[in-house]
């Protein structure tokens, strides 16, 4: 079976654990691209657009135009920064606490049942592959 097939096959399985998770209707709009966001800001606390653009690698405006989308959304809010009123900080929502917290179990599910499948010197094999595969990657956008 060639690799896009398997991956897919992946996917369907990642997608059907999330909607086992309250993954329904209320958060069929999620982008994979809004998750990734919505991640980073948890990561990160309560950062400007200006730390989100940085650490998600994008420009300011780009980073600004995905904050006002998941604002529509009820993702997040923005508040003054108590340091600098002129300053704008971000901050998850319920709603978004949820999505991270959904999207963080599907995670955990899909790499235990990898577990179960594979023995650990298989496991060992696939996570120096993944490691490979993120380092070369990563040199690519250098």
């Amino acid at each position: 079976m060639e690799i896009s097939r398997l991956l897919e096959k992946m996917d369907r399985y990642y997608q059907k654990s999330l909607k086992e998770y309250e993954f329904s209707d209320e958060y069929s709009d999620i982008t994979s691209n809004i998750f990734l966001y919505l991640r980073k800001i948890n990561f990160l606390g309560n950062p400007t657009i200006s730390e989100l653009a940085k650490a998600m690698e994008v420009s300011k405006p780009s980073a600004s135009n995905m904050v006002s989308k998941m604002a529509e959304k009820g993702l997040l809010k923005t508040k003054a920064s108590p340091k600098d009123g002129r300053v704008c900080l971000l901050e998850l929502t319920d709603k978004g606490k949820k999505v991270v917290e959904i999207e963080t179990w599907a995670d955990m599910m899909f790499f235990e049942k990898i577990r179960e499948i594979l023995d650990e010197e298989e496991f060992e094999v696939l996570e120096r592959i993944f490691e490979k595969i993120a380092a070369g990657l990563e040199e690519e956008k250098a």
